[in-house]
């Protein structure tokens, strides 16, 4: 199977593609444009075999499908944009998308990454001063007709053991390292992941926030390619990885099958509430539920950026303390008993 393209590829062909719709270029003339810009072999390929597939069938959606390179999601609204006519506002609204799954992501990811390599800085340190320093204080206290105290003898022989298996521990901290690598980089470790924080309090509503907005730039897409409400619902499907919001969706698409109105069904489902229901029922009334969604979805991203932020600002200031009174009991011990004998002496 092959891998399919990354969200940051993803925005930059539907942002070049969409630029050149606007700009009246045919489907077949943009491929054959971005494909003379292409600066990669990878690229150059994936370019030459949709220039190949568009022009033996006539479809963008249909040469995107058969490089099973781009995402089910994406290849059903190309096809919605090709027969409604919309295809540049579908190209314009998934690089809208793109971008804000991208943003999401880095929020994310530099909101985490600087609390990581802190928490690794201050690992390091404690495992130098139980490694190194604390066997030069014991010979010092040897020469000196000293004993160490009961909490310096326990923090060397912690030390001694992990200098006596360093190899052992070094191998447990590849196995993490590889086991973070894949719940982050691999289809099943974020499913995983996802499933995993599901269950955690005030955490599980990081996803649930990614998921609506999602939702509501996916229902925003669908109605500007022409889509009905109940279409729209049933491909943003496909985005949602939360199942409760999934259940609320199926339950949502199934009251839209049984005749129930967009508004009251996203009401009664449960998939919206209170303000949202309102605003979006005042959309369907006025024509302007795509423009009703984006602002939802704008909100649901930054809601997942301030839990995030709420959560680390929580979490580091805790690990700082809990490894600086660490550091300190390692310092502690072993200059209390050095300051003792220096006042024996001054007395």
């Amino acid at each position: 199977m092959k891998q399919t393209l990354t969200n940051q590829e993803l925005f930059h062909f539907c942002e070049q593609f969409s630029i050149l719709l606007q700009s009246g270029i045919s489907c077949a003339e943009g491929l054959q444009i971005l494909c003379d810009d292409s600066r990669t072999d990878r690229s150059r390929k994936i370019f030459t075999s949709l220039i190949k597939s568009q022009e033996e069938t006539g479809s963008l959606s249909k040469a995107l499908s058969y490089t099973e390179i781009f995402p089910a999601s994406m290849i059903s609204y190309v096809k919605a944009g090709e027969e409604t006519g919309c295809l540049d506002e579908v190209m314009k609204s998934l690089t809208i998308h793109y971008e804000q799954e991208l943003e999401i992501s880095a929020g994310i990811r530099n909101a985490v990454t600087y609390p990581l390599i802190m928490l690794g800085m201050m690992g390091a340190v404690i495992v130098i001063l139980l490694v190194k320093v604390l066997p030069i204080f014991q010979q010092v206290f040897r020469q000196m007709g000293l004993q160490m105290n009961t909490l310096s003898t326990g923090l060397l022989r912690i030390g001694s053991g992990l200098s006596r298996y360093s190899v052992v521990f070094l191998v447990l901290l590849a196995v993490l390292i590889l086991c973070i690598l894949f719940f982050c980089c691999t289809a099943k470790g974020r499913e995983r992941s996802r499933k995993f924080l599901s269950r955690i309090p005030h955490i599980n509503k990081i996803p649930v926030a990614m998921d609506y907005a999602r939702l509501t730039q996916a229902v925003s897409m669908g109605i500007r390619s022409g889509l009905d409400p109940q279409s729209s619902l049933e491909l943003a499907e496909e985005l949602i990885s939360q199942a409760l919001v999934k259940k609320r969706l199926a339950t949502a698409v199934g009251f839209l099958n049984g005749g129930m109105s967009f508004a009251d069904a996203i009401t009664e489902s449960g998939l919206f509430s209170g303000m949202d229901a309102r605003l979006i029922s005042i959309g369907v009334r006025t024509g302007t539920s795509d423009e009703i969604m984006d602002k939802l979805s704008e909100r649901c991203s930054q809601e997942a950026l301030t839990l995030t932020e709420e959560i680390i600002s929580t979490v580091e200031p805790t690990c700082v303390i809990l490894l600086s009174i660490m550091v300190g009991l390692v310092l502690l011990s072993v200059m209390m008993p050095l300051l003792g004998l220096l006042s024996d002496m001054i007395v």
